[in-house]
């Protein structure tokens, strides 16, 4: 079985998101991390980004302001040690770990979505909103290196030009990361706005539902409360095995 995890705080809010069986999707709006998942941000850091995205959408700052409606839930590819869990948002060692049955999430996400594909891998980075370039103007960004080299995609003669180029270069830009936060081994799943109905300005996320069958253990850890592992015994079933670090 091929699984991912994803730390949860101790609070009400992870009984009822275990209880009611859904995951929560943020709005990149809500992240304290101002260079994470911030498209105005990376328009104002790169005018040769800024430039294009104001040809094609006609204003950088309108399109920010609707793609911050889109959502993003972040899982690990592996389970993290427990002294790395202060690294995640609300991260401590009172929290806990949810490991889930990536294939089943994925077939959610393709059933309900048509969302193929849908964990992305996050890339992490000295200077995450600066996009680097092979060319004076900017307009030849790194797309990406693997073991055929590096890659370079212009913005104005493919990206601009094929949407599906340009859908894939949102993603990259959703999927950029500081290095400090390498150790979460971060995988993200990204609801683009238009699968968003609701769209309060107000609104901080979504609550997707995933079936509870998905869920393979829980991992809590040293300083959990004694109380909270109490109540998450009562509300999953036995099946799911609750599993204390070590």
């Amino acid at each position: 079985m091929n699984t991912i995890f994803r730390f949860r705080p101790p609070n009400k809010l992870t009984i009822d998101e275990l209880l009611t069986g859904y995951i929560w999707f943020s709005r990149p709006t809500e992240y304290k991390d101002k260079e994470d998942s911030n498209i105005i941000g990376f328009a104002e850091t790169n005018e040769n980004v800024k430039d294009s995205l104001n040809r094609v959408f006609s204003d950088y700052l309108g399109l920010g302001a609707d793609i911050s409606y889109c959502g993003i839930c972040c899982f690990s590819e592996s389970l993290p040690k427990e002294k790395d869990w202060r690294l995640f948002p609300k991260g401590s060692s009172e929290g806990i770990i949810i490991e889930y049955d990536k294939e089943k999430i994925e077939q959610y996400f393709i059933q309900h979505y048509s969302l193929g594909d849908c964990f992305k891998k996050v890339e992490y980075l000295s200077n995450p909103l600066i996009i680097e370039s092979s060319s004076s103007d900017g307009f030849d960004i790194l797309w990406e290196i693997d073991e055929n080299g590096i890659l370079y995609k212009s913005l104005r003669g493919e990206i601009e030009r094929d949407e599906k180029l340009m859908d894939t270069f949102f993603q990259k830009l959703f999927t950029r990361i500081n290095k400090k936060y390498e150790a979460q081994n971060e995988l993200r799943i990204i609801l683009g706005s238009r699968n968003i109905a609701d769209k309060t300005p107000d609104i901080k996320g979504y609550k997707i539902p995933i079936p509870l069958s998905a869920i393979v253990k829980i991992y809590v850890g040293s300083k959990t409360p004694k109380s909270y592992i109490k109540k998450l015994r009562k509300i999953i079933p036995d099946e799911i095995a609750i599993v204390e670090m070590i």
